[in-house]
């Protein structure tokens, strides 16, 4: 089976997790798994595969940033209501520099709740290793939200189900126009890789950052039900990755990323989301982004400052 095989069957399989409630098709898709999961703190993996790694087999950062997020939760979700909402407000990722290889393994740790505040944020932290070898540590606030509208059912999760299966792909033929629309922009984000130099995953999650005359980058997300979190919007470790991305291009000198920190503001809603990442500082050795994304009628929904240092 060739890597573009492999990609459409992953996607189906993704799709075909996903009709059962609880998780998104951006983890299904991305193979989530909990191989541990205990009292206070979960490990999660995704196994690296043509759909998560770049065109030289390293995971892709917003694949990374992404399942940060989902271990982040994790953990997090372990202390309240089977069920209940959770929305990410603040998260931050150090890097350490070492090359994004092998299986990595994301274990995150809650960490309690704030006190004096009236909403009570819960907090988590995590780090992110490949072998013996630390890639990453996170830590980030999360705060509970009403059930969305129209009763979409939350629980339970993959890690809750103690006979969850791994699903079995889709025929083609039993796809609905949702799934056909999944499919449809996997395809075209398959061809488009082909004929460029950036991986599967950029063009599918629509990430392809272009420079800013006199200094910056930006870049237009195009979303839908492939980027879309349990609730319909986009996931925010896929925000992060986004801003991320972006800030990098906007500095190309300094092409090592040292650290991001975002701030969650609105939901990620619009048919397309507008990211603009600005220097605010260019050294010799060190830079500074900041970045922010705007959905509908240009209301914020993220900003972030990255730190960047030139390679070695």
């Amino acid at each position: 089976m060739n890597a573009n095989e492999q990609i459409r069957r992953r996607l189906l399989a993704g799709l075909a997790a996903d009709r059962t409630p609880g998780f998104s098709f951006t983890g299904h898709f991305l193979d989530t798994t909990w191989p541990w999961v205990g009292s206070d703190r979960a490990k999660v993996t995704i196994p690296p595969g043509p759909w998560s790694t770049d065109r030289d087999g390293r995971l892709e950062l917003t694949a990374l940033l992404m399942t940060v997020d989902i271990a982040l939760s994790t953990a997090t979700r372990l202390f309240i209501i089977p069920g209940e909402r959770l929305a990410t407000t603040n998260l931050h990722a150090r890097f350490t520099g070492a090359p994004l290889e092998g299986q990595p393994v994301f274990e995150g740790i809650y960490e309690g709740e704030s006190k004096g505040d009236a909403v009570g944020q819960l907090l988590s932290r995590a780090v992110v290793t490949s072998g013996e070898t630390a890639l990453c540590h996170a830590s980030a606030t999360f705060v509970r939200l009403p059930p969305p509208p129209g009763g979409r059912v939350l629980t339970p999760l993959p890690w809750q189900q103690p006979d969850f299966k791994p699903a079995t792909p889709l025929d083609t033929a039993e796809l609905d126009a949702r799934e056909c629309e999944v499919l449809a922009a996997c395809d075209a984000a398959i061809a488009a890789s082909e004929a460029s130099a950036d991986s599967f995953l950029r063009h599918f999650w629509n990430i392809r950052p272009v420079p800013v005359e006199g200094g910056g980058a930006h870049s237009r997300m195009l979303t839908g039900a492939h980027t879309a979190n349990r609730v319909g919007h986009v996931q925010g470790g896929l925000l992060m990755g986004l801003a991320a991305e972006t800030a990098m291009a906007a500095v190309p000198r300094h092409s090592v990323l040292s650290n991001i920190t975002a701030w969650f503001l609105s939901p990620g809603k619009a048919a397309a989301l507008e990211c603009t990442s600005t220097p605010i500082h260019t050294g010799r050795s060190f830079a500074v982004v900041k970045t922010e994304i705007l959905g509908e009628g240009g209301v914020r929904v993220l900003e972030a400052v990255t730190a960047h240092a030139t390679a070695a």
